[in-house]
């Protein structure tokens, strides 16, 4: 699965860290509205984040993870979730800017390490340390840490804006 093919048009975000929100104004939910795509996630049991899911069992995904179809997995509360090489190439396809993924730390350090022009916004309170699992991705210059504080006005406005100057992309005229 190393040399996965890119379109020079399109980026690869992941999202991570401890600091969620529901909020309209949440980076992942603004990215989904520039063109981003977040694609289905398989779950052997149980969810972990509000993507989209497809339920497999233990077996198939053995089977699939054998035959290098998965790109990330990882296990939670008794079960294996993550994504699979064809629904992140859907993602893609389907995509206007590329695929975003929203997920723990340990799927976007595979992601990262399979597919080098990924980029890992890591947002945690200052206090917060990163997870171990991203030092590769640290060392490849693939990790991005964005300070955020959850209760200061504008906050994941402020995120936004660092991720889209971080990939290179346009700000929406609503940010001018």
């Amino acid at each position: 699965m190393v040399g996965i093919q890119i379109p020079n048009s399109k980026r690869i975000v992941c999202i991570t860290g401890s600091v969620w929100t529901g909020s309209r104004s949440a980076p992942r939910r603004l990215l989904v509205k520039e063109g981003f795509v977040r694609p289905t996630w398989f779950t052997t049991s149980r969810r972990i984040t509000d993507a989209n899911y497809r339920r497999t069992s233990l077996s198939n995904f053995h089977l699939a993870n054998a035959s290098k179809k998965v790109l990330s997995h990882t296990k939670f509360g008794g079960s294996i979730v993550g994504i699979m090489q064809e629904d992140f190439n859907a993602a893609m396809e389907a995509s206007k800017q590329g695929v975003l993924i929203v997920g723990p730390p340990e799927i976007a350090a595979q992601v990262a390490g399979k597919i080098s022009e990924a980029v890992i916004f890591s947002l945690k309170d200052k206090q917060m340390d990163v997870s171990t699992c991203l030092d590769q991705a640290i060392q490849s210059g693939q990790l991005h840490r964005i300070n955020v504080n959850v209760l200061e006005p504008g906050a994941w406005t402020k995120v936004y804006r660092s991720i889209m100057e971080t990939m290179g992309l346009k700000l929406p005229h609503w940010m001018d």
